[in-house]
Parts: C-alpha cells; structure tokens; sequence
C-alpha cells in the first residue's frame, strides 16, 4: 500500500511541475533558450528522483510484494518510462521529451537517435551530465547507475533468463555500472 502511495505522489509531482511550468515558449532569444535547458534539466531531475522514490519503496516491501510489485510492472524503468513517455510530450505540446537511453532497451521508446547515443558514451566516460545543442534541440542528460534492485532482472549471469520476463535475457550488469542516461530533449520549434 505505501508503495502504491508512493508511486502515485511521485506520478502527481511530476505532472504538477510540468503543468506549472506551463508550455514552452518558443526560443527566439536567449530568455528561450534557457528556458529550453532549464526545462531539460527540470524534466531529468523528475524523472530521476520518480525512478528514486519508486525503486526505495520496492527495496522497503518484502519478498512476496517485491515479487508482486515486478509482475504489475511496478518497477522504476517501467513506471517512469511509462508516465514520461505520454505525460512530457502532451504537457509540452510535444516540444520535449525525456527518456532512459541504453544500448539495449526492452522498451521501444527507450531506443536512442546519434545525439542521444554520443550524450551516452559521454557520461559512461564519467561525466556528470552532458548536454548539446543541435540545430533544432537541446539534449541534456545525466547518467543510471544500476543498483542492486536493477539486478535481478538485469545483472549476471549476462543471457540468462530474467526471472520475472523470461522472454528477456540478463543484460550482464554489475552495481555502480553506468548502464544508461535519461537525457530530455526540447525541440526549438513545436513539432506536429
């Protein structure tokens, strides 16, 4: 139940700040344009503590509820990247996006383009956060570590089974291993 609770207040956070902060103005000027990276950074801090609050009540539950939260998929990936996925684009009128990156996602909207790949490699090389500007966005990013509740489902032996999706293999990871990025994306014109 206070997993639950717990999810939901963090759900309820995210969508209050982005509805706070209101729709992206269009960045003609400098104002914009900060407006662009602090909406970045905002929405990767977010989802970062979301994965957070999410991952401390599963270590919390006992055994037969952390077994039950996994198969209602009330996981940290699944729930962050569920209620990023649609909230972020609708709140921004598809400005932005946030989203875990890694090299091999389980998720389909988790697969990352070349700017996000390169923002990848940079935080495995231990950046704390890595960010860039193209033509038409702004990336920012800063790195997942995994932790020894992402191993179970994703730690060693790297090709067997997951215990709780079999239909996935164990990806091979180790505590402390940057296994990914959530990197924000806000577009400089609104896209349709």
């Amino acid at each position: 139940m206070k997993l639950t609770v717990g999810i939901a207040l963090s759900v309820l956070l995210v969508v209050a700040a982005i509805a706070l902060a209101g729709p992206a103005p269009e960045p003609v000027d400098e104002v914009g344009r900060q407006f662009d990276q602090d909406l970045a950074r905002l929405l990767v801090k977010l989802e970062l503590r979301t994965r957070a609050v999410i991952a401390k009540h599963y270590v919390a539950a006992d055994d037969p509820h952390r077994e039950w939260l996994a198969r209602n998929l009330l996981l940290p990936a699944a729930v962050a990247d569920n209620v990023f996925h649609e909230v972020v684009p609708d709140a921004t009128e598809g400005r932005a996006w946030v989203k875990m990156i890694v090299d091999e996602p389980r998720n389909p909207n988790n697969v990352g383009d070349a700017v996000t790949l390169a923002l990848l490699n940079e935080l495995r090389e231990g950046e704390p956060r890595a960010e860039r500007s193209t033509e038409d966005a702004y990336y920012y990013g800063e790195p997942i570590s995994a932790a020894k509740t992402c191993l179970a489902c994703h730690g060693g032996p790297k090709g067997e089974p997951d215990p709780f999706f079999p239909m996935y293999e164990k990806n091979g990871w180790q505590e402390g291993q940057v296994v990914g990025a959530v990197i924000a994306r806000v577009a400089k014109e609104k896209r349709d």
